[in-house]
């Protein structure tokens, strides 16, 4: 299964997404995090998740800089992106030559779309460095890896259990690439959710004085579970526990190969 090492969006978008014209003028700014300005519009936002977005920056400028092919074009892919803050951090911040913005909702486009176009403008040409769509996550990631078009970067920033997107979101990543997975199941993380567990993640977790690390334990198992069905294995980079919500982040880079589901990195890459 391998990767694609350029795509073409421009031309390989659906008939829905063509570029049109758009009539409606960015909103006006009301907030900024790190520097870059963004109106949130009527789309839940949290500052307090400003920390998970640092770090996905920071990993995706790293990655970015360190891939086989750093020439080549750096795709990323927000599955939920809410008001697009995410997506236009990874434009400002990380250096992406393009980024996917989706949500389900389309009711949010024209915050999104004027998020991301006070950043970058939607160019005449065609030539642009961001799409926005509104589906559901895992039909989105299904037609990119049946259009064999490969991200560097995929974060999903779901609400609960996002096993359901994982196997879908290895599919539409680069092998080398980043995905960075987000949960907020902490009843399953503090044992009260068994049966949720199990079926989400192959876990079966009994109530224990420290669930931060079992939620963030369970995320990565999980995420070695999808990896190995699909013949490959992950390599974390990093994990995050955040008491607001609480919310586990991890995020983890995809591999050839089965191995033994999850494999560390040297001390020297750390």
């Amino acid at each position: 299964m391998a990767s694609a090492a350029a795509v073409s969006f421009h031309q390989t978008l659906p008939p829905p997404l063509q570029h049109r014209r758009l009539g409606p003028t960015p909103p006006r700014c009301t907030h900024s995090e790190r520097g870059v300005s963004f109106d949130p519009g009527s789309a839940f936002y949290r500052s307090e998740s400003a920390p998970g977005r640092d770090l996905a920056v920071l990993a995706a400028t790293i990655h970015r800089r360190r891939r086989l092919d750093p020439s080549g074009p750096f795709l990323c892919l927000d599955a939920m992106c809410g008001c697009g803050i995410r997506a236009l951090r990874y434009l400002a911040q990380a250096g992406a030559d393009f980024v996917w913005a989706n949500d389900a909702s389309d009711a949010l486009r024209p915050v999104v779309v004027g998020n991301l176009s006070r950043f970058e403008p939607e160019p005449l040409d065609g030539q642009r460095r961001w799409v926005v769509s509104h589906l559901d996550a895992t039909r989105l990631l299904a037609e990119r890896y049946l259009r064999r078009e490969y991200f560097d970067v995929i974060d999903v920033d779901s609400f609960g259990s996002e096993a359901e997107y994982i196997r879908a979101a290895f599919l539409a990543l680069k092998i080398g690439g980043l995905l960075y997975l987000t949960s907020t199941d902490w009843r399953s993380a503090r044992g009260y959710g068994g049966k949720c567990s199990l079926s989400s993640y192959g876990a079966y977790v009994r109530p224990v004085p420290y669930p931060n690390e079992i939620g963030l334990r369970m995320l990565l198992g999980g995420a070695a579970r999808e990896a190995a069905m699909l013949g490959f294995h992950i390599t974390p980079v990093f994990s995050y526990y955040a008491y607001h919500g609480p919310i586990f982040r991890a995020m983890i880079q995809l591999r050839h190969g089965k191995e033994d589901g999850i494999r560390m990195p040297p001390l020297s890459q750390l």
